[in-house]
C-alpha cells in the first residue's frame, strides 16, 4: 500500500514514539524477536505470556500516522481506472476469492450476507456476489467504497469498523476480513464487535500473515547472521503494528468466545486441492506465506 510520502519519495520520520503492552493480552514480558525496516530501526518484540509479536516501541498511533500510512491507495494499480472492467489477473483474484469463499460455505452450510471489513477495490465482495451472497464491504477509503458501490452496486461503508453501525438491516452470516487486523491497534475492541454483529450461527474468516513461515524463519536466520537486509523503501510506514500468528490468534478468539474451526496456510495464490506435500506444507506444519482461520461464537 502506497503512503502520502510514495509520490514524493520521502522518508518516513516518525513524529513521536510510544511504548505499548502486549495488544492481545495487555501484558509486559517481552523477550526479543527481529529487527526490521530501512537499517532494521524498527523492533518486533515477541510477548512472553500469549506469543503475540509485536511493534514495540512503534510510532505514535495517532492521526498523522493514520494520514500518512492509510489515506492514500495507488489508485494506479486498480481496475477502476477501465471503468470496473477486469484484467487477467483481477479476474484470477476473483476466481481465487470464490475458492475461499467455498471453504466458508462448507462450515456456515448456505450462502447468506457476509460482510467484507477493508473490501479495498471489492473483488472479493464481486466474487461473493457473482456466487450469489449478499455481499456489503467497509473500508477506510472513500475513493474505494464509492467506485465499488458505483461499478458493481455492492453496498458500502467508509470509516473504521469499530465505529459504524453495519447491522441496521439484520446480522451477518460471515464477517471476513483480509490482511486487515495487523494494521488495527484495538484488536480486543474488534472480536468483540464481531460477535455483536453476527448472526446466532454466523462465522468469521480472517486472513493474515504468516510470520512463522517457511520464508520468514529463513529470511531472520539471514539477518541474524548478518546477511541480509530488509528490502525496505524508506517512505514506508511499519503499518503492522503486530504479526497475529496461529497461537495467539487463537488466544485471542478463544478469549471472546469463539472456536476455531480451521486454520491453515495457503501461498499468495490459492490451491483447492493440495497434493501430498502441500498438505504437509499448509495444513499439517502451517509454513505457508498467509494464514487463514475460520471459526464461529461459541453458545
Amino acid at each position: 500500500m502506497a503512503t502520502t510520502l510514495t509520490q514524493e519519495n520521502k522518508e518516513y520520520v516518525p513524529s513521536a514514539w510510544e511504548t505499548v503492552a502486549c495488544p492481545f493480552c495487555d501484558s509486559s514480558g517481552t523477550r526479543p524477536h527481529e529487527k526490521f525496516g530501512p537499517d532494521h530501526r524498527y523492533t518486533y518484540v515477541q510477548c512472553t505470556s500469549c506469543d503475540l509479536v509485536y511493534a514495540n516501541p512503534r510510532p505514535k498511533y495517532d492521526e498523522e500516522f493514520i494520514r500518512v500510512a492509510y489515506a492514500v491507495y495507488d489508485v494506479e494499480n486498480h481496475h477502476f481506472k477501465n471503468e470496473g472492467a477486469l484484467s487477467s489477473s483481477e479476474r484470477e483474484t476473483v476466481e481465487n476469492h470464490k475458492i475461499a469463499l467455498q471453504q466458508i460455505e462448507l462450515h456456515l452450510g448456505r450462502k447468506g450476507r457476509v460482510l467484507d471489513i477493508g473490501c479495498a477495490s471489492g473483488l472479493f465482495v464481486l466474487a461473493a456476489k457473482e456466487l450469489g451472497w449478499s455481499a456489503e464491504g467497509i473500508d477506510v477509503s472513500k475513493e474505494m467504497t464509492d467506485q465499488v458501490r458505483q461499478h458493481y452496486g455492492i453496498p458500502t461503508y467508509c470509516g473504521q469498523y469499530s465505529e459504524l453501525d453495519v447491522t441496521r438491516d439484520g446480522k451477518f452470516d460471515v464477517i471476513y476480513s483480509s490482511h486487515v487486523i495487523e494494521h488495527i491497534p484495538n484488536p480486543n475492541e474488534w472480536v468483540r464487535k464481531f460477535r455483536q454483529d453476527l448472526g446466532a450461527d454466523g462465522i468469521i474468516c480472517l486472513n493474515i500473515p504468516n510470520q512463522f513461515s517457511l520464508d520468514r524463519r529463513y529470511k531472520r536466520f539471514l539477518k541474524r547472521m548478518g546477511v541480509r537486509k530488509d528490502d525496505w523503501a524508506l517512505w514506508r510506514t511499519p503499518d503492522h503494528l503486530y504479526e497475529p500468528h496461529l497461537k495467539p490468534m487463537t488466544f485471542l478468539l478463544k478469549k471472546h468466545g469463539f472456536q476455531v474451526l480451521e486454520s491453515f496456510t495457503y501461498p499468495t495464490h490459492e490451491q483447492t486441492e493440495p497434493g501430498f506435500v502441500g498438505q504437509i506444507m499448509h495444513r499439517s506444519l502451517k509454513w505457508g506465506a498467509k494464514l487463514r482461520i475460520i471459526a464461529k461464537p461459541l453458545d
